[in-house]
């Protein structure tokens, strides 16, 4: 069961997702959801402007009542209006009454989208499952799509958040791959696996499924702020207590929907009665070696070009456009269980002319600087004579700044020697999978739903010891279940991670109780926001090889619509947040926590002043280096510590945008510390920087790591993005 803090709010967010329809709604107080004012229905034919106006009628009616509770008029009240007093408690002020008419908010209802997501969900429930085990993540996440999207694929927010898990760009493309040949926030598959890896890190920086889970909404930086200033990870108190800038309705009300969510799911027929679900249905996946067109696969394999974007969103318009081609290393999906031989034969009607050795092009390109014709030549896979024939240039030829080179297709195999050969392995398992909306429409009318039996609800339960953070976690919150107390927010804590040129080594000794706890039998029901849990580290496969195709079986996709998450009146953002949680602003005497690949080369240029000032006014010897975790002294004579905060945070987005250019964080590991070991060391032994280790372990002191103590190492995998 919810937090009985939390209780009230689950049961208005059931209301909206099994009530009232998007033809309707709740006007409501925006913080006291046990008080719903009206429940409004729209006529399913009228206009936007139409229903807007009832929205404000309405609030404009109990905005009148209010003003007459809070002039002390309480004669001859209906019985509707004397239960909305009574909402007020016993003793209500005057004041009480006038905030909340500020308070009045209209939520749109969800029941008919609910209903359709249970439907589509059927499709992915096995593969969603699967995925989230691997990752160690509890199976309840599973639930958060019908918050987010409703099970459709092709949602799209108005702030640009897309797919089956909503994810903003941003955000995304630190799990997989987002551009404008392959956008993966569409493909479920590789959605859901970002979000399960996406979990973790909240779970690791914040210590609990609820707030790893609020946090998908708000982001983890937020959610650190709220511990530090409240003490606490109870999820209950930071809800109705935490007052930050940006922590507003949805933020507030997204674990809460969550938890609704999840019990209408898992109750569904006690809501919506029998439902026919989409049926399961086969599906494998062919890894390309080279790049092809679209066309030329739909011919080899003996698939409709209709099929393949049912099957493929990920693939974006100019694909199936035909001005760029298929991906080398991309995971072709492919209806039914094709056997390997059947999977060679088709890669073997292939022509080589029609294997590409790089990305096709716009068919121009203008010349920047420093550019020339032999470099254009190599990043387009072409051979520079053929640049300059299809140019009218002879040998010797120069170029310009400015100048337009015409790009002729890149050379495909056919041209070149050694064309691969397909070593494809074919998995035999079955899999269950999403087949064409127009084929499963006739296949579900003829169905008989099964009946569910409901369960009662227990949010996130723990099948697996707590992290680091658990037990202090614990402990705050025994301590502020009785007061809440604001406090000072505490340094972020990324700051006092060590560096990865740290000299220091780890010393022989017992590794914190907090690092090596037992694991403990896992609660139920309301010991949720107390008893978080750790990932277990997945035994997840690896990177597909791009040398030759290999089938594998999994679930396909559902079929792309056109619709559009309509979340102008939803509780719910999508994973928005800002992932790096490090402070990067100056503290009080003008000190600053070193962090990964500064130097002090770093903090002279940004100040505007020598590196030999600053070493002076550290005390430094000139050969002295500054290491991760360690105290610098800034002479901020000629910049604020803004100017100098905002170059500091802006250096090191671009260190890590021009990482996640280049790699996706596939999963993590647990790493256990060696005598000797560093954090640079382990960095490099994981071929992950310092500042991504840094980032899984916030509250880890790497100047002075213990031997025994347990690291979480993210696991980063090369992405093609061309």
């Amino acid at each position: 069961m919810p937090p009985p803090a939390l209780e009230r709010d689950v049961r208005f967010w059931v209301r909206v997702y099994t009530e009232v329809t998007t033809d309707g709604g709740l006007l409501h107080d925006d913080w006291n959801l046990g008080l719903v004012y009206e429940v409004l229905r729209f006529d399913a034919a009228s206009s936007p402007r139409e229903r807007e106006r009832r929205v404000e009628e309405a609030k404009t009616r109990y905005t009148a009542l209010l003003k007459r509770f809070a002039a002390g008029d309480a004669d001859s009240l209906s019985l509707h209006e004397r239960r909305i007093l009574h909402e007020f408690g016993e003793n209500p002020r005057p004041r009480d009454f006038l905030d909340a008419i500020d308070r009045i908010r209209f939520q749109l209802g969800q029941a008919d989208r609910f209903r359709e997501g249970l439907i589509r969900a059927a499709v992915w429930e096995k593969a969603i499952a699967r995925t989230l085990e691997q990752h160690g993540v509890p199976p309840q996440i599973a639930a958060l799509p019908h918050v987010e999207s409703s099970f459709n694929l092709a949602a799209y927010s108005k702030v640009g958040a897309a797919g089956l898990w909503q994810f903003m760009p941003a955000t995304a493309r630190r799990f997989m791959r987002v551009d404008g040949v392959v956008d993966q926030r569409l493909d479920p598959y590789s959605a859901t696996e970002a979000a399960a890896n996406l979990m973790l890190y909240n779970y690791h920086l914040l210590g609990t499924w609820p707030l790893a889970v609020t946090a998908y909404n708000h982001g983890p930086g937020g959610l650190k702020h709220a511990e530090d200033e409240l003490g606490t990870s109870d999820i209950a108190v930071i809800v109705k207590h935490f007052n930050g800038a940006t922590f507003g309705f949805a933020s507030r009300n997204f674990y809460v929907s969550f938890l609704a969510a999840l019990e209408v799911e898992r109750n569904a027929d006690k809501f919506f009665g029998p439902i026919t679900r989409l049926p399961d249905t086969e599906s494998c996946t062919v890894d390309l070696p080279d790049y092809v067109r679209i066309d030329a696969l739909a011919r080899a394999f003996k698939v409709n070009i209709g099929a393949l974007k049912v099957l493929n969103p990920a693939l974006r318009p100019p694909v199936w456009s035909g001005s760029r081609f298929v991906p080398r290393g991309y995971a072709l999906r492919l209806p039914g269980n094709l056997p390997k031989a059947e999977i060679e034969a088709a890669w073997q009607r292939v022509p080589g002319t029609e294997r590409y050795v790089a990305q096709r092009n716009d068919g121009s390109h203008r010349v920047r600087r420093n550019e020339t014709l032999a470099g254009i030549a190599a990043a387009s896979g072409v051979s520079m004579s053929r640049l300059l024939a299809t140019n009218g240039w002879g040998p010797g030829h120069t170029v310009a700044r400015g100048d337009v080179v015409r790009i002729p297709l890149p050379a495909s195999r056919g041209e070149a020697s050694g064309a691969p050969t397909l070593a494809a392995a074919a998995s035999s398992a079955s899999a269950e999978a999403g087949v064409p909306a127009a084929a499963l429409a006739a296949e579900t009318a003829a169905q008989a739903s099964a009946a569910r039996t409901a369960e009662q609800v227990e949010p996130l339960a723990a099948p697996v010891p707590p992290p680091p953070r658990a037990r202090a976690a614990e402990a705050r919150n025994a301590a502020s279940a009785r007061t809440v107390e604001a406090r000072s927010a505490a340094p972020a804590r990324m700051a006092e991670a060590g560096n990865a040129a740290t000299a220091h080594t780890a010393e022989a000794g017992n590794p914190p109780a907090a690092r090596t706890a037992p694991a403990e039998a896992a609660p139920s029901g309301a010991a949720l926001a107390a008893a978080p849990v750790a990932p277990a580290a997945p035994a997840h496969p690896s990177e597909a090889s791009v040398a030759a195709p290999v089938a594998r079986i999994s679930p396909p996709r559902e079929p792309v619509t056109q619709s559009h998450a309509d979340s102008a009146l939803s509780p719910v953002a999508s994973p928005t947040g800002v992932s790096d949680t490090t402070d990067y602003g100056v503290r009080a005497g003008n000190i600053v926590i070193v962090q990964a690949d500064e130097t002090l080369g770093h903090y002279a240029d940004w100040a505007q002043v020598s590196s030999q000032s600053l070493r002076a006014l550290n005390k430094l010897h000139k050969n002295a280096v500054v290491t991760l975790g360690h105290r610098v002294k800034l002479d901020l004579s000629r910049v604020s510590a803004q100017a100098f905060a905002e170059k500091r945070r802006a250096y090191h987005q671009r260190l890590q945008e021009d990482f996640f250019d280049a790699h996706r964080i596939a999963g993590t590991e647990s790493y256990t510390v060696k005598r000797g070991d560093s954090v640079w060391v382990i960095a490099q032994q994981h071929e992950v920087p310092v500042w991504l280790v840094a980032q899984y372990n916030p509250d880890v002191n790497f100047a002075d790591m213990k031997p025994g103590e347990t690291l979480a190492v993210p696991r980063a995998a090369a992405i093609n993005r061309e």
